[in-house]
């Protein structure tokens, strides 16, 4: 078993761990299922399959004792499963922290149906505190807009035009790659520009597992949100337009400049991921193009 096996159960456990620390914590154990279900649902080559397990080890040696393993005597009972369904139906009620909650919790959910003996007080309790702690979400995360908890699709229904399924925001989500700003402190405020682009794919991933898992009754005002989302992460200061990255270091997700390097970013291992999944539904045509703007992303992660 090489260490890429591993993975499922030490990401269900480090979330779970995590969750006392902060929900963005979570971030870890989720970057190791990201790198577990990238595994076993795409032909890797060996060289990213290295790539993963160097990124995820040096994740574990940062926090040990999130990943020791977890009182093997807990019993587990899948009915708690339900707690963390209804912690993602929560985080649909309306958009916050860019769609963490879902790009998190699905995730672990995921792990969870095929791990149904982690189904554990131990872990829903984790899982649950990390899906409560996105709800909540500073006013002003996005430049220019004071305050984006009181705004609603009403708002922005004549600047992003409608979508209704999951194949259409995965182009859109794609579409918002052209213009890709790093990261900037402005006046003492982190706003994430590029990373709230990487949100964009990660949320509408999250979405798209969510359909194929028949939770439509979270997937329709999930899209809703992911569409307001949208809207939101087209506000960049004009001045920061002189950092745009034009032209990616490489084209493809499994270039060997991507992969031959360690990351601190927990989002190196979960973007791709998640790219990946939702490149599989666009056209041939449109394919390469769309993933030579999302490795812009890719040059510029830590």
């Amino acid at each position: 078993m090489r260490l890429l096996d591993s993975y499922l159960e030490l990401g269900i456990t480090g979330m779970a761990r995590a969750a006392g620390a902060g929900w963005f914590d979570g971030h870890y154990g989720a970057a190791l299922l990201a790198g577990y279900f990238m595994d076993r649902e795409h032909d890797l080559p060996e060289h990213v399959k290295e790539g993963i397990e160097r990124t995820c080890e040096s994740f574990r040696k940062q926090k040990p004792e999130w990943f020791v393993p977890l009182d093997q005597d807990e019993q587990a009972d899948p009915s708690l499963l339900q707690h963390v369904i209804d912690g993602l139906q929560q985080n649909v009620k309306q958009l916050r922290t860019s769609g963490h909650g879902l790009a998190l919790g699905v995730l672990a959910l995921k792990a969870l149906r095929e791990r149904p003996d982690m189904i554990t007080p131990t872990v829903v309790n984790g899982l649950v505190k990390i899906l409560k702690a996105t709800t909540e979400d500073r006013l002003d995360r996005y430049w220019g807009i004071e305050n984006y908890h009181g705004m609603t699709i009403d708002d922005v229904k004549d600047e992003v035009a409608p979508y209704h399924t999951t194949a259409e925001m995965a182009e859109r989500a794609f579409d918002e790659l052209h213009l890709v700003i790093p990261p900037r402190d402005i006046n003492g405020v982190r706003y994430h520009l590029a990373s709230e682009v990487v949100h964009n794919i990660t949320h509408a991933h999250a979405l798209t597992d969510l359909e194929r898992f028949g939770y439509e009754d979270i997937v329709k005002p999930g899209i809703v949100n992911h569409r307001l989302q949208i809207y939101l992460n087209r506000h960049v200061p004009p001045f920061t337009l002189e950092d745009e990255v034009k032209e990616p270091a490489f084209e493809q997700i499994f270039s060997p400049l991507y992969w031959e390097r360690l990351y601190s970013d927990p989002h190196a291992l979960k973007l791709p991921y998640a790219a990946l999944d939702l490149l599989k539904r666009f056209p041939p045509e449109k394919r390469a193009h769309a993933e030579r703007n999302l490795c812009k992303l890719l040059t510029i992660t830590d």
